[in-house]
């Protein structure tokens, strides 16, 4: 059975709210997780790429990534598994957003 097939079975079984005792089906610890979250968790999953970047990866190249986006080269062609990683990670996300920021404020005032 694949990770796909299993991920596939746990996401249909986690979308039901009673198991066949009529309890409601909750993860190790008792947490609760709601269909939102299965539903975000399977997307990242479905669009991770096969040699997807960690977030040191991704940090490492990341201030010539913002720079190609802030001078509108082709970031994303050039740079496919930053933009990835981006769009997967709220932190990393977060950072890149900020640095594309301050490089844009930064060229909008170059007298500061």
């Amino acid at each position: 059975m694949t990770i796909w097939t299993r991920l596939r079975n746990l996401f249909i079984k986690a979308s039901h709210p009673m198991n066949e005792y009529g309890r409601a089906n909750q993860p190790a610890g008792g947490a609760a997780i709601s269909q939102d979250n299965l539903v975000e968790l399977m997307h990242r999953l479905e669009t991770t790429l096969d040699h997807a970047y960690s977030c040191e990866e991704a940090f490492a190249l990341l201030d010539e990534y913002v720079e190609m986006v802030a001078n509108t080269e082709e970031a994303e062609q050039l740079m496919p598994l930053v933009k990835n990683h981006i769009d997967m990670c709220p932190d990393c996300r977060d950072e890149f957003e900020i640095l594309l920021h301050i490089l844009k404020t930064a060229d909008a005032n170059p007298d500061d």
